[in-house]
């Protein structure tokens, strides 16, 4: 059985769906008492619980093979939860887990980055140690940060990236693809690092004029400064509006993007697909079809 944690977040959900998909028993953790959802979709098994709790993740790894590690979003001691994990998992005989971190984690400015560069050390240093089989995947920034539905309804696609300069993307489902994957052949991924990033290199700008021409739609786009990035549709993201470390970490997201980019080479993602990788034109005209169905 594996074990998927942060299961009920959009990442974590892919990942269970795509390993349920394939044919895998799925116990699903999260702190999301809606967790319980998942067992419709074919979850076999789903704790609700808080991954701080030694005694819970003790529980949650207690008779599991393998761990698809997703780490919860924006918080402060997400480093920590990583290590608990990963030592529960260590202790409990897992034999093999998969950590989902992100591209680029050694950037500095990035404050999620750098604790989650915190938990793959942890997981090289413990894993060459006990010769474990782990694997660490690094996506970048998903296409599903562009909300389709949200941005057609409205006519304005509202940003705190900058407009013209061009960022990288992942499509999800790749990433969960992916995951599955390296669960899947075992050993064969054994103490590897994969960067995971897509093909698609694009401005908001350059986003926004795909949607008119897609949906056929005028869409207007506005950038928020820095003094000004938490007011209208980003007045809570991440909740940076009553947390501190939230808010300092989104900051420093707006401030690597607009003053230097983000971005990496789509070649190991490809590699692994054996294919080429979704395109955040293919994201669109799905959400398209989503909305066109609805």
């Amino acid at each position: 059985m594996i074990l998927v944690t942060s299961a009920f977040g959009r990442v974590g959900r892919a990942v269970t769906e795509q390993l349920i998909q394939e044919g895998f028993e799925v116990r699903a953790t999260d702190i999301n008492p809606r967790t319980t959802e998942l067992l419709a979709i074919g979850a076999k098994e789903v704790l609700v619980g808080d991954a701080r709790d030694r005694s819970f993740m003790q529980k949650c790894m207690a008779g599991i093979e393998q761990v698809a590690y997703v780490p919860p979003v924006m918080l402060y001691d997400e480093d920590e939860m990583a290590i608990l994990a990963i030592d529960c998992a260590l202790e409990a005989g897992v034999k093999q887990f998969v950590q989902l971190s992100v591209c680029h984690p050694g950037l500095s400015a990035l404050l999620q980055h750098t604790k989650k560069l915190i938990a793959e050390e942890h997981l090289k240093m413990v894993g060459f140690r006990a010769d474990w089989n782990f694997t660490i995947l690094q996506p970048l920034h998903y296409t599903t940060n562009v909300p389709v539905r949200n941005i057609i309804e409205t006519g304005v696609y509202e940003n705190f990236k900058p407009l013209d300069r061009k960022l990288g993307y992942v499509d999800l489902r790749d990433v969960a693809e992916v995951t599955a994957k390296v669960l899947s052949e075992g050993e064969k991924h054994k103490f590897a690092t994969y960067e995971l990033c897509g093909s698609s290199y694009l401005s908001i700008n350059d986003i926004a004029e795909m949607l008119e021409r897609l949906s056929g739609k005028k869409i207007e786009t506005i950038w928020r400064d820095r003094d000004h990035m938490f007011d209208g549709a980003f007045h809570n993201f991440c909740n940076s509006a009553n947390d501190s470390y939230s808010r300092r970490a989104v900051l420093g997201i707006r401030d690597v993007y607009n003053d230097y980019g983000f971005a990496a080479s789509k070649n190991v993602l490809e590699w692994l697909l054996g294919r080429p990788s979704r395109t955040m034109e293919d994201y669109i005209r799905d959400e398209l079809a989503k909305m066109q169905n609805s």
